[in-house]
């Protein structure tokens, strides 16, 4: 076993206490990856910021959306709907599952009656979207409509598609519909017990228990007790879960979590803390997850102690202290620096799009209105004749105002370009230092290539 950081201090006595407690499976003090206390009131104090039960926090974004994956238990057959505009990180995600026999299908997450649409004739397991994802298009998932559809799965799941319902339907189609009640429990159960390990054998006794029953020989219950068996596992389903990831909104632009709240969502929100969570400072990479659901935080946090994926101590140290308290002015502001730099960008004729979803030709519009009328995003995409020469030429006229990357959440504004398109992620400037950075952009687009202002 690793050597891992003591999470305090201990007497002879509290030592055995907390050994005790490790041989019971209990919670314990004894390793960070099990809750340090630093840890656990930062998670408290970002939880109240957000309006959560609790968080979980880990070592970076993709660690967050990999555990609260991996802590659904999936299981080979089971069907995920995956957004298929989502980070690329996450999308290696998505064939590592398939590669385990787990079903994936791609959907647009803008597009509510397509989604479902899936959830209604497939029954998936789990969906995992971005709420706005990160590509030019900027769509933006109804999560208010998702939760409506989850939970109406759930209670089709719950009343049509558990295992016993699933199995007098069976019966009814075949000749063993009088088989004594005794013997469909211990299927059940036995089948629960196949769940759990995938070891044939729990079949014993209901093979021995059906050729009782029927007369019929040991092959020939053998071949019948699998097709239950796989009719069953094939057509049941436990419950459908979400996972949103929330990084360009955040909670404080949108708040998943008042979609949810009413409705037995199975919801877990997961984000690249990297981005919004430090003050700009990008000093380490980090994680959050949180849900109205205590259980699935949990069950979270269980999951991130075996896979290590929590946040180191040093790292934790590197969160402003104040974070919470500064932090949803920091990102109103450049939520509000985003949507005017996208507005006065927009009244530029060699500015042949602007794609941000408070502006008024993007699709989503009228639900962004709803949900976040303020502003959404903290970054926008423009598409300009040469790219390249414009992102040289606003560095050129910003100097040291303007920085070129792919992040966001920076003090100043950042711009990069990929192809003919530039993303630009607005900074978190005072309101004289940005309408400096906003006569920058307009000033390359005046001067770069004969650019000319409507």
């Amino acid at each position: 076993m690793p050597r891992e950081t003591i999470t305090t201090k201990h007497s002879p006595e509290s030592w055995g206490e907390e050994i005790e407690k490790y041989k019971k499976g209990e919670k314990v003090d004894i390793y960070a990856r099990a809750g340090y206390p630093e840890l656990i009131e930062r998670e408290k104090k970002f939880a109240e910021m957000i309006g959560a039960p609790d968080t979980a926090l880990f070592n970076s974004g993709m660690a967050a959306i990999h555990t609260a994956i991996e802590a659904e238990n999936l299981r080979p057959g089971d069907l995920v709907l995956c957004g298929k505009d989502v980070y690329s990180q996450t999308k290696k995600l998505y064939a590592d599952l398939k590669k385990r026999g787990i079903k994936i299908e791609m959907i647009d997450s803008s597009d509510m009656q397509a989604i479902e649409k899936e959830i209604k004739e497939k029954n998936p397991r789990l969906i995992i979207l971005e709420s706005v994802a990160n590509v030019k298009e900027l769509q933006v998932c109804d999560i208010k409509n998702l939760v409506k559809f989850s939970d109406e799965a759930n209670r089709k799941y719950q009343e049509e598609l558990n295992s016993a319902e699933l199995l007098r339907k069976f019966f009814h189609k075949t000749p063993y519909e009088n088989l004594p009640n005794d013997f469909k429990e211990r299927l059940l159960e036995n089948i629960k017990e196949f769940r759990g390990g995938g070891n044939p054998f729990v079949f014993r006794d209901s093979v021995k228990s059906l050729e009782e029953a029927t007369g019929l020989e040991r092959k020939q219950s053998i071949r019948e007790i699998s097709k239950m068996v796989k009719y069953i596992t094939r057509n049941s389903r436990e419950k459908l879960s979400l996972i949103i990831d929330n990084t360009l909104a955040s909670p404080i632009l949108y708040n998943p979590l008042k979609d949810t709240k009413s409705v037995n969502s199975e919801a877990v929100i997961v984000e690249s803390g990297t981005k919004h969570y430090q003050e700009g400072k990008d000093k380490i990479t980090l994680g959050i997850a949180y849900s109205n659901d205590n259980n699935k935080i949990n069950a979270i946090k269980e999951k991130r102690a075996e896979l290590g994926t929590y946040l180191q101590p040093h790292d934790e140290r590197e969160i402003p202290e104040k974070i919470t308290e500064i932090m949803p002015d920091i990102i109103k502001r450049h939520a509000e620096n985003a949507l005017e730099l996208a507005k006065t960008l927009s009244k530029f004729k060699h500015v042949t799009e602007v794609s941000h979803p408070n502006l008024p030709t993007h699709k989503q519009n009228d639900l962004v209105k709803e949900i976040a009328p303020e502003g959404l995003v903290t970054l926008f995409y423009v598409k300009v004749p040469d790219a390249v020469g414009f992102v040289k030429k606003v560095k050129e006229l910003g100097g040291e105002k303007i920085g070129v990357g792919g992040s966001f959440g920076h003090e100043k504004t950042w711009l990069f370009n990929i192809g003919d398109e530039v993303r630009i992620a607005a900074g978190a400037e005072t309101e004289a230092e940005f309408k400096e950075v906003i006569e920058i952009f307009k000033k390359a687009l005046e001067e770069y290539n004969g650019f000319k202002k409507i």
